[in-house]
């Protein structure tokens, strides 16, 4: 199926933020949770493990804080994913009394299987995409997505109403030992 051409000038709906983006999002949310649906505690689940695999290890608290989930969401979330073997807690070397997330072997195992189902919704998302407007698309809504919480906190109340994630790009650069195990 051919999409029709968009007519930009014309500044019709499509041609509109505030609608292209729920658009998109229903059209991946639908389908990303089925893809996930192994994951304890569904797409929470997915990006906890993501988190935990791709970053130094944090507490349960900040882990909640930088994916803008509720923390009593979050208790619920890593109690389902360390009943079915895919995390552990552990305490912080510096901190005894903080509780760290460590993602075990099943975890990392269930992390790849999901990502691989989720990267073909992706790709049905975006079958319209060449490989690199896929591309390009990924990188620039992640830098809106990063951006986003200096936006947020030019409005006054808007903390006071909403978890928000933590913009921490930086956070994503934890190496990853190949043979060791956690």
């Amino acid at each position: 199926m051919s999409l029709p051409e968009i007519d930009w000038g014309a500044a019709g709906i499509e041609t509109e933020l505030g609608w292209a983006l729920p658009v998109m999002y229903q059209g991946f949310s639908r389908s990303a949770t089925v893809a996930v649906a192994e994951v304890p505690g569904g797409p929470r689940g997915y990006q906890v493990l993501v988190s935990i695999t791709t970053e130094e290890p944090s507490s349960q608290l900040a882990l909640a804080h930088r994916l803008g989930i509720d923390k009593t969401q979050m208790t619920y979330v890593i109690d389902a994913l360390e009943a079915g073997g895919h995390v552990e807690r552990r305490p912080d070397p510096t901190d005894r009394r903080i509780r760290q997330v460590h993602p075990t072997d099943a975890g990392r195992s269930l992390l790849a299987s999901a990502r691989v189902a989720l990267r073909d919704v992706e790709g049905v998302l975006m079958r319209d995409l060449s490989p690199d407007e896929q591309e390009q698309l990924r990188r620039l809504l992640a830098k809106v997505a990063l951006g986003a919480g200096a936006v947020e906190s030019c409005i006054a109340d808007a903390r006071a109403t909403h978890e928000y994630p933590l913009a921490s790009p930086e956070r994503s650069r934890r190496s990853l030992p190949s043979t060791s195990k956690e």
